[in-house]
């Protein structure tokens, strides 16, 4: 028999169907907990649409989607100027408190780390000029003098970075691969 802390005070009492009702309530206890657990492994548990995970990565983050580079530009004295790219993928992950950019550069994964300051959505302008609040989060990064802002949702991505001394902004644009989880159940089409 199993002493437990709730059934020795039963067992002092002296009732013996009061310790059986304790070790049923615990087992029915613990068996709602599984049953819970097991329900919302699904959706908190490793994606199999992730591809290869980057190592090192803590199980609370869960992959948000897989983006493809699709343009770069700098603003400079009011003159925008596109930048020469080259394809780059990049997935991103978060946990709610942050959001990693990862990319791959000789086989390796690196990854940006931003802090999420804004997770009510984000406003994307119709052709119309209305502008629409769709799902997304807003997170920023700031290191070595170097600003890094963050706009993203299911379908997209923008960056904004805002180099040290400088009156230079680059832009960087990736669009959701089609094989992303969080476009998946998505059922409008385009971008």
């Amino acid at each position: 028999m199993i002493m437990t802390p709730l059934v020795i005070p039963m067992m002092v009492s002296g009732t013996w169907v009061g310790k059986l009702s304790v070790i049923f309530n615990m087992k029915s206890i613990c068996y709602y907990w599984m049953v819970f657990v097991m329900l919302l492994s699904p959706i908190y548990g490793d994606d199999v649409s992730s591809g290869d995970r980057p190592v090192g990565l803590s199980p609370s983050f869960r992959l948000i989607g897989n983006y493809q580079l699709n343009s770069k530009i700098r603003v400079e004295r009011g003159k925008t100027t596109p930048v020469v790219i080259s394809p780059m993928k990049y997935k991103v992950y978060s946990d709610g408190i942050e959001v990693r950019l990862y990319y791959q550069i000789s086989g390796e994964y690196d990854f940006i780390t931003y802090q999420i300051y804004r997770s009510d959505g984000i406003g994307v302008s119709r052709e119309s000029g209305e502008i629409d609040l769709v799902a997304g989060v807003q997170a920023l990064n700031q290191s070595s003098g170097l600003i890094r802002q963050l706009s993203i949702t299911g379908k997209s991505f923008t960056m904004v970075n805002v180099p040290p001394r400088s009156h230079r902004v680059i832009i960087t644009r990736a669009f959701a691969l089609k094989s992303s989880p969080s476009t998946a159940n998505d059922p409008s089409p385009g971008r």
